[in-house]
């Protein structure tokens, strides 16, 4: 089933019991957050919330859209993510490249005139915020964050000399109804488009989508090779195309079925402290400058809903969409590196920060390897990178801690990689096992 909008696939998540609808007035300043924070750590209430009546603000807020691996899947118009990843192996396996980015871009112009493009997708009611920001129910979700932080915004942006868009998933800290401040990832899209502008001299264009097709919303948060755009990407996933709209005040376009646009500017050397942060690893991160966005408008589709998500200590809805980033983008590391059986980064590692990578056969170092795997999207900026057996079951604590612990001689299993710890713990390298893993 595909869902062209976010009120779509709220609806559906309604029908199969998955949502429920908190009637009470909550306050979006860390009330919101405590509610979302305690449903999601709570297997047997691990619902979508909607909350309809949130205090100094006009406009229902949704939480936990993506809190499970039903969801993420749902997002994506399948039952199982790995449906999807058995599909992109089988096209990818069909395509004559050397390097996985390539491959996908190939594969991916090869399918788009094969898309359905959604006639359903009316362009998006333009309701005028007078307000601004102001208007919108924005959280905080921890006491001494710097103030409220969008969470799930689709931002936007492209290279003065280029067509192509990026949509990446940057965290913008609210500062008043006309600004806000946005936090690029180092290296990324979005990012890297801002240099480019500011070289030439002139202020970029920005704009922040919230709600709009939910695969569309999982895709931003991935880390997807150049030459393959996220809106490119939902067409191969879902075989439907993402219709969009010209921005106001740009030549961006935008989901046509978004809930909420934010279009602004990010003028020259204009940036102001943003944080602290509320982060995933369990501390506020530090306060830094980072661009200042000038807000130009705000405007919304009629009864419009306003999606966030919380971010904390896992278990939380991130992990779920890291999750289904994790098995689809396993596929582009397996077609580089062919000797890789399987990967897993456990929920508490944050995703990014630690790995465990099964091996196939391969006699290459542990240094060889690292130097592999860190080129890679899925493992670039993983903190700690831990090498087993094929035969290891990733999932199995257990026998994942046995083989870690007993590795051979620290120094000659252990390899500090520029910011990435390498542990070898593959039994079959050093030594001659006795049996295949923990009974």
């Amino acid at each position: 089933m595909h869902f062209s909008d976010l009120q779509k696939f709220i609806a559906h998540l309604e029908t199969v019991g998955e949502l429920v609808r908190v009637k009470e007035k909550v306050d979006p300043y860390l009330e919101v957050a405590d509610i979302v924070n305690r449903t999601c750590k709570d297997p047997s209430r691990n619902s979508v919330l909607l909350f309809e009546n949130v205090k100094n603000s006009a406009l229902p807020l949704v939480a936990n859209c993506f809190g499970s691996s039903f969801r993420t899947a749902a997002a994506l118009g399948v039952t199982n993510v790995e449906s999807l990843t058995a599909r992109l192996r089988a096209d990818l396996r069909a395509i004559d490249e050397k390097e996985s980015g390539k491959a996908l871009a190939k594969l991916i112009q090869g399918k788009v005139e094969e898309q359905v493009t959604d006639d359903d997708c009316p362009p998006t009611t333009q309701v005028e915020c007078e307000q601004g920001l102001y208007d919108l129910p924005v959280i905080q979700s921890w006491p001494k964050e710097g103030g409220p932080y969008i969470t799930l915004g689709q931002v936007f942006t492209k290279h003065p000399e280029a067509t192509e868009q990026n949509c990446g998933m940057y965290r913008l800290q609210v500062v008043d109804k006309e600004m806000a401040l946005v936090r690029f990832h180092p290296g990324s899209g979005g990012g890297e488009h801002l240099k480019a502008w500011h070289a030439g001299g002139e202020a970029m264009p920005i704009s922040v989508v919230l709600g709009g097709p939910p695969a569309l919303t999982l895709c931003a948060g991935m880390s997807l090779p150049e030459g393959v755009t996220e809106t490119d990407f939902v067409k191969y996933l879902t075989g439907h195309s993402v219709a969009m709209a010209k921005s106001q005040n740009s030549e961006l376009f935008v989901p046509s079925s978004a809930e909420i646009v934010i279009e602004g500017l990010i003028l020259s050397g204009d940036e102001r402290e943003e944080g602290p942060f509320g982060n995933h690893t369990g501390y506020y991160s530090d306060v830094s400058p980072v661009p200042v966005v000038k807000v130009l408008n705000v405007y919304m589709r009629e009864s419009a809903v306003y999606p966030c998500t919380v971010v904390g200590q896992p278990p939380m809805e991130n992990n779920y969409m890291a999750q289904a980033s994790e098995r689809l983008l396993l596929e582009l590391l397996q077609y580089d590196c062919p000797w890789v059986v399987d990967v897993h980064m456990p929920r508490e590692g944050i995703y990014h920060r630690a790995a465990l990578v099964s091996v196939g056969t391969h006699d290459g170092s542990a240094a060889e390897l690292s130097e592999r795997l860190n080129r890679s999207r899925l493992l670039r900026n993983s903190r700690m990178i831990v090498l087993l057996d094929k035969a290891c079951d990733l999932h199995n604590f257990r026998e994942v801690y046995w083989r870690f612990i007993n590795a051979d001689a620290w120094e000659e299993s252990v390899l500090i990689d520029g910011k990435t710890m390498v542990v070898d713990a593959r039994a079959s390298r050093h030594r001659t096992p006795m049996f295949n893993g923990l009974a």
